[in-house]
């Protein structure tokens, strides 16, 4: 494909994920084809950074020993001494002991070290005269595309410290690599994979971080000094735009900030339909630092911490005390709000190289509760510090992924284990301490009558279970026009839980994505949804839709859906009844802020 002309304004359109207008510079997120990365390391990172060079160092000889085995066979006997020749290179002490104390003393990645080496190394060689100098020049090129291969496919690279204002480009994210971006410094992502309801999604959605997916990076050649305007409403990237385009977005920008400041005042008021109708409105968080957003909207508690999040980028799972300061700390910043904390959600897109699990389809294999089952020192370990925590707050444990009875039976089990070995050991917990599960498979919404009669309350997590619902892999943008939260069937099974909790005299609550959509507050609340739990930063428009809509229409506007047969319908009556809500002078901006 043709890359774009630089010169001019450049318009990439690609899927709108988080909403919002960033401007700012390219930040190239794990693109290292061209170039060499460089960053800084800290004291307790030297030894690693040199072991991960050591070990692509030997990768690298192995592969060519390899290879020199297989000239030998073929009786290559010219190309065998060549690359004797490069194994003799990778043994040198100035590729070994040198480069390792080069690390040691700057301080800094293995491949910039490695690059500034080799770069070194060829001016030195070039000052040479003769054929066998220019041709030790293409050997150690050789060995250093080599090596620097294996570097890279080992290197991790954090956003954690990346420059104000960046606009960070990247093929994908994982969800670890949007949780320890800064919301002060990153402006935008912009990937070319990634779904709605991918956890990288999700993570950017809930620092308010506009994201844009679907976009072919190979079109345009983006260098440093560029001006990037990112509109998460629309899914546009704008490179390079003109002094016209800056002016009307920086105004545009300017305008949604006012509106969700102006939003933002809704937590001051209760959440409650015009006819009194009481809605409980709470928060998804991962990050203790969400805690100042919930209490500033006056949120009415934690109806999901995502633990699984204070061991995605760690090389294994916390201790049980490294966790019970974790949970401490956030039941604590609570301040007396309840908290619900899901067991580790694992696996999925959700990985470490700790879990030592590889699977072809990981979605559909040992992930969330199965992998806790399955490893169930990991899962004591977790359910004694959140039943420690317990008593320094209203908390509640929350089962993730549970596709029948006998897996949440199984999971109660080992949780009344841990209970009384705390007893045994005059450990203090709450005794009463409430249990739930998530909703999240078709398995789980059809057989809920069984759950309703194991649980203290359920939660609804939609992302997942139009995943499994549909059939369609929620972070596959080719698929992406089949995976809708509006389909008949994913309305229909909600409506199912429901019935079925309030049968049971049971709390249930919504806590995925939809729950954060304005568009689907009313369908919620009229099919009898008591609890909503969404990303911090989007309480003031959920709160504002519910205080805008009676409980009367929300019923009568359920009672409708339920009789539609197609998601395009019903997502046209959503839109059509939420845009009556929308203040005529704020319709430009966009009717759904941040989605």
């Amino acid at each position: 494909m043709a890359i774009l002309d630089h010169k001019h304004e450049i318009r990439l359109k690609g899927s709108p994920i988080c909403g919002g207008i960033a401007i700012g510079s390219p930040f190239l997120f794990n693109f290292f084809e061209n170039e060499i990365p460089e960053f800084s390391i800290s004291d307790s990172e030297v030894e690693s950074e040199v072991l991960r060079y050591r070990k692509a160092l030997e990768k690298s000889k192995k592969e060519v020993e390899y290879l020199q085995k297989q000239l030998d066979l073929d009786g290559a006997l010219d190309g065998v001494m060549i690359l004797e020749t490069h194994i003799q290179i990778m043994k040198d002490e100035l590729i070994t002991t040198v480069l390792e104390e080069a690390i040691r003393e700057k301080k800094k990645n293995a491949e910039y070290i490695f690059g500034l080496f080799i770069r070194d190394y060829e001016k030195k060689l070039a000052k040479l005269t003769g054929e066998m100098f220019r041709e030790k020049i293409r050997d150690v090129q050789d060995i250093a595309a080599r090596i620097l291969k294996n570097l890279k496919k080992t290197v991790k690279l954090s956003l954690a410290e990346v420059k104000e204002n960046a606009i960070v480009f990247a093929t994908d994210l994982a969800p670890s690599d949007a949780a320890e971006a800064k919301r002060t410094h990153i402006g935008a992502f912009v990937t070319e994979m990634g779904g709605k309801t991918s956890h990288a999604a999700i993570v950017a959605r809930s620092r308010g971080i506009p994201y844009v997916s679907n976009i072919n990076l190979a079109q345009v050649e983006l260098k440093k000094e560029d001006v990037v305007i990112i509109d998460g409403r629309s899914g546009e990237v704008i490179v390079n735009p003109t002094s016209a385009t800056l002016l009307s977005y920086r105004d545009l920008q300017n305008q949604l900030r006012a509106y969700l400041d102006n939003l933002s005042q809704a937590g001051e008021f209760l959440t409650e339909t015009p006819d009194s109708y009481k809605v409980r409105l709470s928060a998804n968080i991962e990050a203790i630092d969400e805690l100042q957003l919930v209490h500033k909207y006056r949120g009415d508690g934690i109806g999901l911490f995502r633990s699984e999040y204070i061991c995605l980028d760690k090389k294994g799972f916390p201790t049980e005390e490294e966790q019970f300061e974790i949970y401490k700390q956030f039941v604590q910043a609570a301040n007396g709000l309840p908290i619900v904390i899901r067991t580790f959600d694992v696996g999925g897109d959700k990985s470490g190289d700790f879990l030592n699990v590889a699977e072809a389809n990981p979605f559909l294999g040992c992930r969330a509760i199965r992998y806790m089952l399955q490893n169930p020192t990991v899962f004591r370990v977790q359910l004694r510090a959140i039943l420690r925590a317990s008593v320094f707050g209203q908390v509640k444990v929350m089962f993730p992924m549970v596709s029948g009875a006998f897996e949440l039976l199984e999971a109660k089990k080992l949780l009344q284990e841990e209970m009384s070995k705390l007893d045994q050991e005059s450990i203090r917990y709450d005794k009463n301490i409430k249990i739930g599960c998530m909703i999240e498979i078709p398995s789980a919404a059809i057989t809920c009558d069984e759950f309703a009669k194991h649980c203290d309350f359920l939660s609804i997590g939609t992302n997942d279970l139009v995943q499994y619902s549909l059939a369609v892999d929620r972070s596959n943008q080719m698929m992406s026009y089949l995976y809708n939260p509006a389909d008949p069937s994913v309305i229909r099974l909600i409506k199912m839980v429901v019935i079925e909790a309030n049968r049971n005299g049971i709390p249930v609550s919504v806590c995925g994505e939809i729950a954060a959509d304005p568009r689907f507050t009313a369908l919620l609340l009229g099919l009898g949804v008591h609890e909503l739990s969404c990303t911090a930063r989007f309480i003031p428009i959920v709160k504002n839709t519910i205080r805008r809509t009676s409980i009367i229409s929300a019923c009568q506007l359920a009672e409708t859906i339920l009789k539609m047969s197609s998601y395009k319908e019903i997502q046209q009556k959503l839109n059509e009844e939420y845009e009556k809500l929308i203040p005529q002078d704020v319709q430009h901006i966009g009717p759904l802020i941040g989605h």
